[in-house]
């Protein structure tokens, strides 16, 4: 047997284990962040507008007060959320660009957060084709805008081709820097073992970080049935992504000096569980909602 066959055997059932696990915190950890940084730059906007808003992990509620709808503020309050959203994807692809030599963990929640952000914004294109007009779970950020600019049917499903064109186009290429944290090159130097590893170490903690994610709003978020519908609409976003990526990964060639060799990964992280009780913590504490402080 090659010295290259053995290494790749070598991988014990709590290492594997503990790589699946890290990988669900990193993707619920940049999940909730993305999704709480959404509306609370929606409240702030809001508030520049003069409307006072009510914060939490499940969205936004508007006081109107005295102020009024328009089509100005309505474009900008309920638009910034998928444009900052957009900007957070790029800054986190950028930041584990520059960092992902340092084997820290951190790289591996701000891959997860440009996929999930990415994803985030193309369902934002993709929502009001679902339900155009006042309906439903869609009727929230860019549907609203799309309603009050009264765009025909046919505009829409133009625009959300261009989201989901944008999300193929990125997709094909995020599948390489996930088997870059592969701890040995023997993990990834083939086809059938790069689809294993991605599977392991992507497919798998995506699907049980779904189950955490909807779960945990469903317990603490019970009468927010909009949001859990939502919620779904970006998970299967998000599963579309990584499933054109799984599909197109043996286009990604992996050198010996691609690979980062994170064995940290291969440990559950502390610091990552931390976090993740943390945001858990946070999020159901202020399940009733908080106002900005100003």
């Amino acid at each position: 047997m090659s010295s290259t066959s053995l290494s790749n055997k070598k991988e014990k059932i709590s290492s594997k284990f503990s790589r699946i696990i890290n990988s669900v915190m990193a993707f619920v950890i940049a999940y909730m962040i993305i999704i709480f940084l959404f509306s609370l730059v929606t409240a702030f906007m809001g508030k520049i507008f003069g409307f006072d808003s009510n914060i939490s992990y499940a969205g936004v509620k508007f006081d109107i007060g005295r102020h009024k709808w328009d089509r100005g503020n309505i474009f900008v309050i309920w638009s910034i959320g998928t444009f900052f959203t957009a900007f957070v994807g790029g800054l986190f692809f950028y930041l584990f660009s520059q960092f992902k030599a340092r084997i820290n963990l951190a790289n591996l929640v701000f891959l997860w957060g440009s996929v999930i952000a990415f994803s985030i914004v193309a369902a934002q294109g993709v929502l009001p084709c679902i339900e155009p007009g006042e309906r439903l779970a869609c009727y929230i950020n860019l549907t609203v805008v799309f309603a009050w600019l009264s765009m025909p049917t046919w505009v829409l499903y133009f625009l959300s081709f261009f989201f989901i064109a944008f999300l193929v186009f990125f997709s094909i290429y995020t599948s390489k820097p996930f088997l870059a944290f592969s701890y040995t090159f023997s993990k990834v130097n083939k086809t059938d073992r790069k689809r294993k590893y991605y599977f392991e170490t992507v497919i798998v903690p995506f699907v049980l970080a779904s189950v955490v994610i909807l779960g945990y709003t469903r317990l603490t978020y019970p009468q927010a049935v909009n949001f859990y519908i939502l919620n779904v609409i970006y998970l299967l976003c998000i599963g579309f992504s990584l499933g054109i990526s799984f599909l197109v990964i043996n286009i990604n060639d992996m050198k010996s000096e691609e690979v980062l060799r994170y064995k940290n990964l291969q440990t559950v992280s502390p610091i990552l569980f931390i976090m993740f009780i943390l945001l858990l913590i946070f999020f159901t504490t202020t399940n009733k909602g908080f106002y900005l402080p100003f």
